[in-house]
């Protein structure tokens, strides 16, 4: 019996552990919308994520690669374009796309990425 609840504590454990590794990100920005958040991921590679997620839990996720010249981030993405545009202005608070049909500012949260 004693073993039986030692085995039983164990496979809980390691069942209950969570098992997604995180990336190390570059930046962190985000802003709460209307009916969920916007959030936007910048990695080392140069890679970016642009969440865009509802009350439902998945959300829709905009990918690609990104440069940063002088203040300015250029989204390259992989797949379709979200309507905020492919260019923003960073700031010390904000990430600010102005070039969609309508304008995007995200507040910054992380920000190590450094001007070329």
């Amino acid at each position: 019996m004693k073993h039986t609840i030692i085995i039983l504590t164990l496979i809980l454990t390691l069942t209950s552990c969570n098992r997604t590794e995180k990336k190390a990100t570059l930046l962190l920005a985000d802003r709460e919308a209307p009916l969920g958040w916007n959030y936007l991921r910048i990695y080392p590679n140069k890679t970016f994520e642009f969440e865009s997620r509802g009350l439902e839990r998945k959300g829709d996720i905009y990918a690609g690669t990104v440069e940063l010249k002088n203040d300015t981030l250029y989204f390259k993405y992989s797949d379709s374009i979200p309507k905020m545009g492919n260019k923003a202005i960073l700031t010390d608070k904000f990430v600010s796309y102005f070039d969609g049909e309508y304008p995007e500012r995200l507040e910054i949260k992380k920000n190590e990425l450094k001007t070329e």
